[in-house]
């Protein structure tokens, strides 16, 4: 894919900047340019001070920034004053001693890469399921007959999975995916990877559905979709069919679901097609699918998570696959696409103002 191949290509790149570059370009004209310029320049390779002054960086030794860095730090006055961010680019080992190094000097902030892409992950499913993490793994893609992708574009941010969702399509599973945009990975795709699809051009479809919410709609999508699963349960239990919702789940592992079920009475179709941005029958067709299904996983990136409403997306997730009892089972389960490759890492190893206490505990005694 073509993110992919950038990143190989800046990462493995022989160029490098230094001094010469940073007297040339001021931070302001490097503010100006692409991505794509400022990744084509070159790795840097020595440690660089900002001059306010001038507006440049400027080059300085390792042993120079060491001594800065460590001579700020010792001046805050309170350690908590101080943070120390790092990304999901990090590897275990070096976040593990950063996150040592951090606490001997006395604070726990730790600003990372997973609040600004996961944090309504992490808030939210620990109060839905218990923990802030996924519940499938990659094996239980194999075991699926329903993908439900919500927020994300695999073809430029997961690419991955693109052949996982290819092998998905291939077997006769749906992939039903709610995006503003059509992206075209997530129509089509053909597999470098396949002689015959790259030879004869052709591309295995990916989406069965693709409805076009309306961004911040997402919510009052998932709002729709169970509503009209509770009145397919209600129906079936009329007629004496097979229910839609998986009562004997339902009974033995959640709560709350009476509070719910009014609070999806008392919502308005028209409230939920005017803030989705798609129609009660749209949302009817995804419903009767998705009773249909024998074990659904639902797939989502950060079109779910940054909004101001981002928690309430991820429940409100956790909510319709608890209804189904696709919790906890071969081929069923949640699952949150990470913006960074080490983000659950970092966190586990204590990249997190939260700390568990027996990480505490164990670091104390070793």
């Amino acid at each position: 894919c073509e993110n992919g191949a950038k990143a190989v290509a800046w990462e493995s790149t022989a160029k490098t900047i230094g001094a010469d570059f940073f007297a040339a370009h001021s931070v302001s004209d490097i503010w100006q340019q692409s991505d794509h310029w400022i990744e084509d320049q070159g790795r840097v390779t020595e440690p660089l001070r900002y001059n306010a002054a001038t507006d440049h960086y400027e080059v300085v030794s390792w042993a120079d920034a060491m001594r800065e860095m460590g001579a700020g730090l010792a001046a805050v006055p309170d350690p908590n004053q101080a943070e120390f961010y790092t990304s999901g680019r990090c590897s275990n080992e070096a976040a593990f001693l950063f996150q040592l190094f951090v606490r001997l000097y006395g604070t726990n902030n730790f600003p990372d890469c997973s609040n600004m892409c996961h944090e309504a992950t992490s808030v939210g499913l620990p109060k839905s399921i218990g923990i802030g993490k996924g519940t499938v793994s990659l094996e239980d893609f194999d075991h699926a007959d329903l993908i439900l992708s919500i927020g994300h574009n695999p073809g430029t941010n997961h690419p991955r999975m693109m052949a996982t969702l290819r092998e998905v399509s291939k077997r006769g599973g749906k992939i039903i995916v709610f995006n503003p945009l059509k992206e075209r990975s997530l129509e089509r795709f053909e597999s470098p990877q396949s002689v015959v699809e790259m030879a004869t051009m052709t591309a295995t479809p990916i989406a069965s559905s693709y409805y076009q919410v309306k961004v911040g709609g997402d919510a009052a999508a998932l709002k729709g979709i169970a509503k009209a699963l509770v009145a397919l349960d209600e129906a079936a239990r009329v007629s004496g069919s097979e229910r839609a919702l998986d009562h004997a789940f339902i009974a033995e592992h959640t709560a709350g679901l009476e509070d719910y079920i009014t609070d999806l009475a008392t919502t308005e179709w028209a409230d939920i097609e005017r803030s989705s941005g798609l129609s009660r029958t749209d949302l009817e067709e995804v419903a009767l699918a998705y009773s249909k299904s024998k074990s659904t996983i639902c797939c989502y990136g950060m079109g779910v998570t940054q909004h101001r409403t981002g928690t309430t997306n991820v429940q409100q997730i956790a909510n319709l696959l608890l209804l189904r009892g696709n919790m906890g089972r071969p081929g069923a389960g949640i699952c949150p696409l990470r913006g960074h490759s080490n983000v659950q890492g970092d966190r586990t190893v204590g990249i997190t103002e939260r700390p568990m206490p027996l990480l505490l505990d164990n670091m104390r005694d070793v």
